[in-house]
């Protein structure tokens, strides 16, 4: 099996998850294999991003998400980012 190696974590982050997996007897490894079986096992079952199967949609997205299934084209275009963050309202 070949190697993973990941590196950029922000450390505080690795080191906060290194010792929720100590305190559970796990090793990152077993935590990774764990994480990749579950992705692996749902994409399979629903063939959803199991990243996003437990987000709450707020109802425009929702409506967004239809237009788009129901093959409406969404997109925009802006001369400039200063109109991209006027239409954005930022």
């Amino acid at each position: 099996m070949a190697s993973l190696t990941i590196h950029n974590i922000d450390p505080s982050l690795k080191s906060a998850a290194m010792e929720i997996m100590r305190q559970h007897g796990m090793t990152a490894k077993d935590t990774i294999s764990a994480f990749l079986v579950k992705m692996v096992s749902d994409h399979r079952k629903t063939g959803d991003n199991c990243f996003c199967s437990n987000l709450e949609l707020n109802e425009e997205t929702k409506r967004d998400l239809r237009e788009a299934e129901a093959g409406r084209v969404l997109y925009t275009s802006c001369k400039d980012t200063d109109e991209l963050f006027a239409k954005l309202g930022i």
